[in-house]
């Protein structure tokens, strides 16, 4: 694939929060404490919505990423520096929805049976841990759709993917079919128990999360089923770099300043999901159509490096690389609009995140499991080869339909030529110049 560089913008340009947190990472923390605070902070804007160029209906902020990283090499950054401060105000809320319901089950416990007991409290909980299970799940997602009739993102973290996997590995299993329902708006699951003491409802499951893995878990994690069902395409992955002989990464502790100012956008995000009725607020409508003609460039170029080499794999990724990326930018935008940044500047800002982001989502994509991906379809697809072969650079500057013919039996490929040529003729990249015969443009 072509090599194109792209930028975060300088640190102290970045959105309020990541800010803080980025500028007191070492230089190779950076760029994934940029992805670990915004996976957070999607999950604390639950209430925000945009439109994708390519989509009918709203997108909410779901994100979904891996660290991972040798025993040892940092990834905890994660949880003490991020997760931390992020989500601090949501799981004081959720601690005390806790307690509510761990009062009433101890009322239960305690009271006669002829004793008439309250209605059960009325508690919404948005973080789960990642060895919950289904019919719980269900009703986490379940309670403010009851409650408030919108649903509200859950959040899941864990440190030790590994340990997950291990102690529950069929529960796990159905959990990662749940990730790939809660990745989108509007995707419902069901269920439908019989035993009257278990929780059936069909909901809206929202759902970010973040997971710390070694590269050993996050194999054993993404499996066969993960890498074809599309749980690769909704990941973000980030894979931390330890060089030899370095010494341990150093971050900086925030300081008062920088505390107050993160504390400041937090409640103004919190502000936007929680009425002071204790309500739910109205959705966030954040207008990002500005955005759509880089998002169709950048598509665009992938279209176009993929006619060229016929990469199943890049076709595949690439796609939810840019809705990714694209959720990342809105979010942005909207951290940039709490903080009273002007609209043409930080859609400059936004622009070259979208970019970034979407680039480096597809590049680490195809590094990880670009070939693996290959080789599941050629289990399905009779000889293809397993590598990404530039079709149209193999041919010589004026070729024949016998010889495109020839060189797709080489390589075995299953597609056909005439979908080849039309589709480089729709590019405007060949002319036909005699029957069957034809000459590179470009």
């Amino acid at each position: 694939m072509e090599d194109i560089q792209f930028k975060l913008p300088k640190v102290e340009n970045l959105p309020p929060v990541v800010r803080e947190l980025v500028m007191n990472a070492p230089q190779a923390f950076k760029v994934p404490t940029f992805f670990a605070s915004v996976t957070c902070l999607a999950a604390i804007a639950t209430r925000v919505r945009a439109y994708y160029p390519y989509d009918s209906d709203p997108h909410a902020l779901l994100l979904q990423t891996i660290i991972s990283g040798e025993q040892s090499s940092g990834k905890s950054f994660a949880r003490n520096n991020v997760e931390k401060v992020i989500m601090a105000v949501l799981k004081k809320r959720d601690d005390e929805q806790r307690r509510q319901e761990q009062a009433y089950r101890e009322l239960k416990q305690t009271a006669s049976k002829t004793e008439k007991l309250p209605d059960p409290p009325k508690t919404v909980i948005r973080t789960c841990p990642i060895s919950i299970s289904i019919a719980q799940l269900i009703k986490r997602a379940d309670a403010p759709q009851r409650y408030f009739g919108t649903p509200l993102t859950l959040w899941s973290f864990t440190d030790e993917l590994a340990a997950a996997t291990e102690s529950n590995k069929r529960a796990f299993s159905n959990i990662k079919t749940i990730a790939r329902t809660s990745y989108d708006l509007g995707s419902f699951y069901g269920v439908d128990y019989l035993s009257d003491n278990s929780y059936s409802a069909t909901v809206d499951i929202l759902q970010c999360s973040l997971y710390l893995s070694t590269p050993s878990a996050l194999d054993q994690y993404a499996d066969k089923g993960f890498i074809e069902g599309g749980g690769v395409t909704r990941t973000i992955l980030i894979q931390l770099d330890e060089a030899l002989g370095e010494s341990a990464p150093v971050f900086r502790v925030l300081t008062a300043r920088q505390r107050e100012r993160i504390d400041h956008i937090l409640d103004l995000m919190d502000k936007d999901v929680y009425a002071p009725d204790g309500t739910i607020m109205p959705e966030v409508n954040v207008d990002m159509k500005w955005l759509w003609q880089n998002i169709e460039g950048w598509c665009d170029k992938q279209n176009q490096l993929i006619l060229r080499s016929g990469d199943r794999a890049h076709n595949t990724f690439f796609k939810r690389c840019s809705v990714n990326a694209f959720r990342i930018a809105t979010l942005c935008f909207y951290l940039y609009q709490l903080d009273g940044m002007g609209s043409t500047k930080c859609r400059k800002f936004c622009k070259q995140i979208y970019e970034f982001c979407a680039q480096y989502d597809l590049d680490t994509k195809l590094n990880k499991w670009g070939k693996r991906f290959i080789e599941l379809t050629l289990q399905r697809v009779q000889g293809e080869s397993q590598t990404c072969v530039p079709v149209f650079d193999q041919l010589s500057q004026g070729f024949t339909r016998d010889q495109l013919d020839e060189l797709i039996k080489r390589l075995e490929l299953t597609t056909e030529s005439r979908f080849f040529l039309s589709k480089w003729k729709a590019r405007g990249w060949i002319k036909e110049t005699a029957p069957k015969t034809y000459e590179k443009l470009c």
